[in-house]
């Protein structure tokens, strides 16, 4: 199992993820704390001495509020008038505190330490000698500090601080433990789930890539995942379709070939053998061989040009022509044929109909439907090239033999390559891939075309090409 698989990867970003939450909460709330504490002390100090200061000359001014103040905030409260008379004092510490008893005689100090002041304060950390400990001493002036009214002295103990902070130390760290923990495994969870469908894609991927092309891809979970499996589905239908294709193409390159150069290697034995000193039958046996060749020829030359024409490496030359005149000039070309194979060839394009398409391509086209309709036609041995002309702006070319007619569910392959329907009467040589050549033709010129059959009675091939009528 490798370290980085996505499960792994996952769990990993995950704890990272909640360490570094619990390391957050560990620094702001236990590493933070005694400055936070600090910080609300002075906060409650100054709360106190702006209370004092603002009654301070209000005659209705009581101390019961403030005793109520000082004992709830744990303080040892001190008010000297300007010539250092005890006004008010309110000590927490049985005289040990740094205002009451035996530290009082610092506050000469702590008088002068205010007065020298910018702002007319004195705060400080003091350590408490009697208790060994840390305090905070707060000294406000009142008043004018050439002439003060008075003076205000707050101290207080920060000794609840440590035992407290050891306290939440502990319970944080537990928490922070058990959260870690319980993350492990909700970790572990979520990665599991994440992994899972990509897990399933993974077994189907590798069923495919042995060559199973029936496997189904399952990638329910996440949309994601769906969208993924439904493609490789897809991918999967279509690279089975084109094994099939390749083991047929395959079978019928080889069936192909090996028929003529069966031929020609039987008939260069016989002129070897047999024919070298007739001249009339080595050139019999010579014309076969030859024909033969051509045979390969035309086979090799077709592959070739679908070949170009599925890689989209064979460029249009588009030029306008007359698509009537080309069927007429094009059937003209039969009349040997005709007359010799007894076949019919019945045109009927009457109004001159004017596209502009690559004219040897176009005519490639025609000349495979036609060898198409000859090669499967009925005993009348009769074509049919028919014109329409549609909108005036659409002509719909037909050719239509009066064969046997192709099975409904047979006519979606019969543009593939190699297809052949049974039957063939084989009057003109063909390579299988006529058909093929013509699909790739017209949707390289973005031409509609089809098929439609009935059975007994023929079949009609069909392209329509874009352009205007001749005037």
């Amino acid at each position: 199992m490798k370290i980085r698989n996505l499960r792994n990867t996952v769990w990993m970003y995950f704890v990272i993820f909640i360490s570094s939450i619990l390391i957050l909460i560990w620094f702001a709330f236990v590493a933070s704390l005694e400055s936070n504490y600090k910080s609300m002390k002075t906060r409650d100090i100054v709360s106190i001495a702006t209370y004092i200061m603002n009654g301070w000359n209000d005659n209705n001014f009581t101390t019961d509020k403030l005793d109520e103040i000082a004992y709830e905030n744990n303080m040892c409260v001190l008010i000297e008038n300007g010539l250092g008379y005890t006004l008010y004092s309110y000590d927490m510490m049985g005289n040990n505190c740094l205002i009451h008893g035996i530290y009082s005689f610092m506050l000469y100090r702590y008088r002068a330490e205010a007065l020298n002041s910018p702002n007319g304060y004195y705060y400080a950390e003091v350590d408490n000698p009697q208790f060994n400990n840390e305090t905070l001493l707060f000294v406000m002036v009142v008043g004018d500090k050439s002439t003060p009214d008075g003076f205000i002295y707050i101290n207080t103990s920060l000794v609840p601080l440590k035992s407290t902070s050891d306290i939440i130390k502990r319970q944080v760290m537990w928490i922070s433990i058990m959260f870690f923990l319980l993350g492990l495994g909700v970790a572990y969870l979520l990665a599991r789930l994440i992994e899972a469908p990509i897990v399933r894609i993974t077994r189907s991927a590798k069923k495919m890539a042995q060559g199973d092309y029936s496997v189904k891809f399952d990638g329910h979970g996440y949309t994601e995942t769906e969208v993924l499996a439904d493609t490789l589905n897809y991918a999967a239908s279509e690279i089975s379709k084109v094994d099939n294709l390749r083991r047929d193409l395959i079978a019928n390159i080889s069936h192909d070939l090996r028929t003529p150069l069966t031929m020609v290697k039987a008939y260069a034995e016989m002129i070897r053998d047999l024919s070298g000193d007739n001249p009339e039958k080595r050139t019999e046996h010579v014309n076969i061989i030859i024909e033969e060749s051509d045979r390969l020829a035309t086979l090799v030359s077709d592959i070739l040009d679908l070949s170009k024409l599925e890689s989209g490496n064979d460029e249009l030359n588009l030029t306008e022509f007359c698509i009537t005149d080309k069927i007429h000039e094009i059937m003209e070309r039969y009349k040997l044929f005709s007359e010799q194979k007894w076949y019919k060839f019945i045109v009927t394009a009457e109004e001159r109909f004017v596209a502009k398409a690559d004219v040897v391509k176009m005519q490639q086209v025609l000349y495979n439907l036609i060898n198409n309709a000859v090669n499967y036609t009925g005993e009348d041995k009769t074509v049919y090239i028919t014109q329409i002309i549609k909108d005036k702006k659409t002509a719909r070319i037909e050719i239509t033999d009066t064969g046997d007619g192709i099975d409904p569910e047979l006519l979606p392959l019969i543009f593939d390559r190699y297809y052949r329907a049974e039957k063939s009467k084989r009057e003109v040589i063909g390579t299988g891939l006529g058909l093929s050549i013509v699909k790739q033709i017209l949707k390289q010129h973005n031409y509609q075309f089809g098929v439609r059959s009935e059975k007994g009675v023929g079949s009609t091939f069909w392209f329509e090409m874009t352009g205007h009528i001749e005037k």
